[in-house]
């Protein structure tokens, strides 16, 4: 479907660790309206591929409730295998309670990862598919866990298979593709921003990254040229060390839902009600599952070894299916998406509009269209909707609170430790007025402290800069920027408007 011309700005949302069925299964359930369009939970109370074994017992998805965990769930590489449960080729997706138990040791009569919602529990996600578009068949790009599906999403491909304490190698990332198409774009973030823990720091630290409090500000201005033409808002992560002002709302587990429910619910107020709605889309999905069950086998999709990863097994599949919903006035309501995505048809689709191919964003991403996967144009009309639907009242209030830094628990963790360690040595004044919380940042009170410390380069040896004039890294792991290429920290071809 070919774009359409008045789409001006395309804003990205990527949370984190749920499922399809866990999140949107219920769309399917004759209770909450029975969709046939939508493969969702129907028939899960009989349907073969709904069960899951271990120890002889034959365990089925539940109807849960919203609210904390004990723990975090599956979801390495390895604990995924072991989910997907494949009997020859083929992915049965009946191990999901197996790797619980083992990661767990507990055997309980309803295990988290079955639990599914209801509406009550998922109002934001529920009016996304009422009033937009559901996308049933978007995969996470790789069958493992967080860092290495951010790294597809962000650049279409990995070099890593794993999620550790480290610094992400990567190559062709997003913004630069975007800087040298001279596509103008913006980061807004909730706390620290993943980016971070690419090793970026002048970019993180310049002009192009804002408080998500200056979203609502920097939209009410009607000229649609101090727009930028792609918008990232991330939201508040569990795993950063400090949090200040926002509650943790990423939805990783063992967090509840809600908080995440409501922050999609601003999100889509603020861009609902400003000026440029009319020309806007916002896509909304999970940068994997988590370890929540979803029925749907994985694509064959091959990912082969890209130059320079960090290792040597091929992935040979997608990752689990994961919720996708976009809103915008270019799409129907209530309507669904079939066709196979994944993160890399973000990347198609900003190739396809800024470049005129969906195959000029990079070898990688061309790799993965020729196995099937497609852009997220796909899901679009040409008819311009003039309704804007309400967002819904919300259905509780999330105190603003002030977090202090907590023990390092998982690998990533530790990366948000390290990556707040390294931006802080790299220019303290200005990572403070970037990223407030980390004056409450205490590495004493992070678990190993002299292993995050063994793991920072020598950034003690590096200038200081005043203001980001060029790009820096904090590691030779990836691609250099090509020559001629002006400041990534600038970003937007031309600077934006001051107000007042």
């Amino acid at each position: 479907m070919p774009i359409p011309d008045q789409l001006k700005t395309i804003v990205v949302v990527m949370m984190e660790n749920r499922s399809f069925d866990h999140v949107l299964g219920y769309l399917a359930l004759p209770q909450f309206g029975g969709r046939n369009d939508i493969e969702g939970l129907q028939n899960y109370e009989t349907d073969p591929a709904f069960a899951n074994l271990y120890d002889h017992q034959v365990y089925r998805p539940f109807s849960a409730t919203d609210g904390p965990l004990i723990s975090d769930l599956p979801h390495s590489r390895s604990e995924v295998h072991t989910q997907l449960a494949f009997r020859g080729k083929r992915a049965t997706m009946s191990g999901f309670v197996q790797a619980y138990v083992e990661l767990t040791k507990s055997v309980v009569q309803n295990p988290p990862v079955l639990g599914y919602m209801t509406p009550s529990d998922v109002f934001m996600s529920n009016f996304f598919a009422r009033n937009f578009l559901v996308c049933d068949h978007w995969f996470s790009p790789l069958p493992t866990d967080t860092q290495p599906n951010r790294a597809m999403a962000w650049t279409g491909c990995s070099l890593i298979d794993d999620t550790k304490a480290r610094i992400i190698p990567y190559r062709d990332l997003v913004l630069d593709w975007l800087t040298q198409h001279e596509v103008t774009w913006r980061v807004y973030h909730s706390g620290l921003s993943f980016f971070l823990l690419f090793g970026l720091m002048d970019l993180v630290l310049g002009e192009n990254f804002r408080s998500i409090r200056d979203l609502p500000g920097d939209l009410a201005n009607g000229d649609t040229e101090e727009i930028p033409q792609v918008i990232f808002i991330e939201p508040e992560y569990n795993d950063s060390p400090v949090h200040f002002g926002n509650i943790p709302n990423d939805n990783h587990p063992p967090l509840a839902i809600g908080p995440g429910e409501h922050f999609l619910r601003d999100i889509y107020a603020t861009l609902s009600t400003s000026p440029h709605w009319a020309n806007m889309m916002l896509i909304v999905t999970y940068d994997e599952h988590g370890g929540y069950f979803d029925h749907v086998p994985p694509r064959p999709v091959k990912s082969g070894i890209p130059a320079g990863a960090q290792y040597s097994d091929p992935f040979l599949t997608t990752g689990v299916r994961v919720p996708a919903m976009i809103a915008s006035p270019f799409v129907k309501s209530g309507s669904c998406y079939s066709g196979t995505l994944d993160h890399t048809s973000i990347l198609q689709l900003f190739a396809e509009k800024f470049a005129g191919d969906r195959r000029k964003y990079s070898e990688d991403v061309s790799i993965r269209i020729d196995q099937g996967i497609e852009s997220v144009s796909s899901a679009l009309t040409t008819v311009q909707r003039k309704d804007v639907p309400v967002a819904p009242a919300t259905p509780f209030v999330v105190k603003q609170l002030m977090r202090s830094t907590k023990l390092v628990l998982n690998e990533n963790q530790k990366a948000f430790t390290l990556a707040s360690h390294n931006v802080l040595s790299y220019n303290s004044t200005q990572a403070m007025r970037r990223f407030p919380e980390l004056v409450h940042f205490d590495e004493s009170q992070a678990a190993h402290p002299h292993q995050v410390s063994a793991m920072v380069p020598q950034l003690d040896r590096m200038p200081r800069i005043a203001k980001p004039v060029r790009r820096t890294r904090l590691k030779s792991t990836g691609r250099r920027p090509a020559k001629n290429v002006r400041s990534r920290a600038r970003g937007l071809k031309k600077p934006l408007k001051k107000k007042g």
